[in-house]
């Protein structure tokens, strides 16, 4: 064993868990170490060499230490919403424990946090209850954050739940300092880990514990939608059998591995014997785990040039996607991985459509819905999309119609939600919306709508008052006495139908009256993108730009963007910049009232991408609309971040 790297996979260095960029850690730490760790490892004799070094010798990996530093595996969504609870298993004979702890998420309805201060009608309780729940299930290896692009926007109009299976992600076999989860959390979740017999994580007995969560957390009259990537996807069909009948709406299955044909009698006894390349060879290993220790050791020897995180991302992917996935693929647990791998019995096509026929259909409904969504990366080498056509064909030939919808997406690979977080995002909450019954209100706009018509405001603004006087765009920012400016404004949300800042508006300003502001102030530059980093739906159609390229970054209220939110707002103006022919473009962005978490994203670019001084960027931003970042602790945290 090697001293970089413990049984679990885990590197054994302590470094801080504040997950700010502290040092190297940086990101033009990391990139520098990154290339390093390639130029040290771009040969075969130069891998063999620092193989045997840290598996041998026992030298630390000073990348992956630093990346375990600098990268929370979690997110900020998660976060927010995460508990740790206690599932009771003790009615399922075959589980060797009566309970298991594990971290959870619990997002409630985005109208009962509304209703606390409001209150709600009758009949919008009732319409609220009747909304079906979303449960999010991960896949081998994976974690619960990994959801986190699609969890944000389906939070706006549903009730969420989510678990980090046994093992993975903050369910942690071992404690480790950097999880933000409590001690005291994290060594109960431990114990209950650990206690668990190889056994347990056969997959039958997953599905009996995904099942008791259920149970136990969702209220009996609530209906559910599963959500599953990779391993998830089979589990997920597992539950919705096992659940009663009519429980389950429906289900997205992102990278589905290969389902056992037993339909088609003339594979049956081949395809049944057939295990998925991958997991044929990871079985080997779990009769010498050490040896699989050593070949993950070489496995990521390149760093984010390896082929284990290139067999989840295209080659092309940026640096943030290839660090977020090398952080996610640290976490993993050897000793975790290898158990689920022995118990992984892959889902049948019979349980598939035994699942499909137990959904929830109102046979007074007056189309048939296409209830299950499968989506799959063009360049996915672990599950190919292939699969997806394959269950396509077979569910077509034996229901005689169209019950499934496939979608597959360009240039990504199995990280599906890593590599196209917005665009995969969109078309889940769009075929939910498209393909499921209307009674049942999966639709932000439906929620929007209810909050306006309760709170009196048309358009669902927290205080229209201080909406209309603050400063609807900034003025270009800039230092050195304006010779240095930068290619971002600032600005509030725009409203749909307003007279001074609605779309129509701002391409008014800057496609015929030249940049010039209501305040007579002349912009310099062409305002080609508008990123919304608001954590609601936009009181506006972005669909009413001709000109601007409307875009989506959800953030957190409240609380200072962190560094996986920063680095995913930064790589986006990075592409939107990138792509224009524009000879002087701008980019805009907008949380609510634009001055915290815009302000604090903006003096990120500025300061990362630009080299600005902390100072620098926030007297910039400060002086192209005032009063600036409003709050304290958002200036103190880019203090902290960048000149600890």
């Amino acid at each position: 064993m090697s001293s970089e790297e413990n049984s679990s996979g885990e590197t054994s260095s302590g470094p801080s868990q504040s997950g700010e960029y502290t040092g190297a850690a940086c990101e033009n730490g990391l990139r520098a170490l990154a290339q390093a760790q390639y130029l040290a490892t771009n040969t075969l004799w130069k891998k063999a060499l620092q193989f045997v070094k840290i598996s041998i010798g026992g030298a630390a990996n000073t990348f992956e230490n630093q990346v375990v530093a600098a990268e929370r595996n979690d997110c900020a969504f998660v976060a927010k919403y995460s508990q740790v609870s206690t599932i009771d298993v003790s009615s399922d004979p075959s589980i060797s424990v009566d309970s298991v702890t594990l971290h959870t998420l619990h997002a409630p309805h985005p109208l009962v946090n509304f209703a606390k201060d409001e209150g709600l009608s009758a009949e919008i309780e009732r319409e609220v209850a009747e909304s079906p729940v979303l449960v999010f299930v991960h896949g081998m290896g994976g974690q619960m954050s990994q959801f986190e692009p699609v969890m944000g926007l389906l939070s706006q109009c549903s009730e969420l739940f989510a678990l980090d299976l046994p093992g993975f992600g903050d369910s942690r076999y071992t404690p480790t300092t950097n999880c933000p989860l409590p001690a005291a959390d994290q060594a109960a979740i431990s114990a209950s880990v650990r206690a668990m017999a190889w056994s347990d994580f056969q997959t039958d007995r997953i599905v009996s514990l995904i099942v008791a969560f259920i149970h136990q957390n969702v209220p009996p009259h609530k209906k559910i939608i599963l959500v599953g990537h990779s391993m998830g996807t089979h589990l997920s069909v597992k539950v919705a059998r096992k659940l009663e009948k009519s429980r389950v709406e429906g289900l997205v299955l992102l990278s589905p591995p290969k389902f056992v044909d037993d339909i088609n009698t003339t594979t049956e006894t081949q395809a049944a014997a057939k295990r998925h390349g991958i997991l044929r060879f990871f079985k080997l290993f779990t009769y010498f785990p050490f040896l699989f220790n050593l070949f993950r050791v070489w496995d990521r020897l390149e760093g984010l040039s390896s082929k284990s995180v290139l067999r989840q991302l295209p080659q092309e992917s940026s640096f943030y996607m290839k660090l977020r996935q090398f952080r996610w693929n640290l976490d993993i647990d050897t000793r975790v991985l290898l158990r689920y791998v022995s118990g992984f019995s892959a889902c049948k096509y019979s349980e598939l459509i035994d699942a499909i026929s137990r959904f929830n259909d109102n046979p007074k409904d007056p189309k048939a819905y296409e209830k299950t969504f499968l989506i799959g990366g063009l360049e996915d080498v672990v599950t190919p999309v292939k699969i997806l056509d394959d269950v396509n064909d077979m569910l077509l030939r034996y229901w005689g119609k169209k019950v499934v919808q496939v979608t597959t997406v360009k240039n990504a690979g199995h990280s599906l939600l890593l590599a196209k977080p917005e665009f995969i995002s969109g078309i889940i909450l769009n075929h939910l919306e498209s393909e499921f019954p209307e009674r049942l209100h999966i639709s932000p706009a439906w929620v929007l709508k209810l909050k306006a018509e309760i709170s009196g405001d048309k358009w669902g603004l927290k205080n229209e008052l201080k909406w209309m006087n603050t400063q609807s765009v900034s003025f270009n920012i800039t230092r050195r006495a304006g010779t240095d400016v930068a290619p971002l404004l600032g600005m509030k949300t725009l409203r749909e139908g307003d007279l001074k800042h609605s779309p129509q508006q701002i391409e008014h300003t800057f496609y015929q009256a030249n940049g010039v502001l209501e305040e007579g102030v002349k912009v310099n530059g062409t305002l080609i993108a508008i990123v919304d980093i608001s954590a609601d739906i936009p009181p506006y159609s972005p669909k009413s730009f001709k000109h601007i390229k409307y875009y989506k970054c959800a953030t957190v209220s409240k609380v200072a963007p962190d560094q996986s939110a920063v680095r995913r707002f930064i790589q986006l103006v990075d592409d939107i910049l990138s792509s224009t022919d524009e000879p002087n473009p701008l980019v805009s962005m907008h949380c609510h009232y634009g001055f915290n978490r815009t302000g604090f994203l903006i003096c990120c670019y500025l300061i990362e991408r630009l080299g600005w001084s902390v100072r620098e960027a926030v007297e910039g931003f400060k002086a192209a609309k005032s009063p600036g970042i409003k709050h304290p602790h958002f200036i103190d945290a880019l203090y902290v971040r960048y000149e600890s």
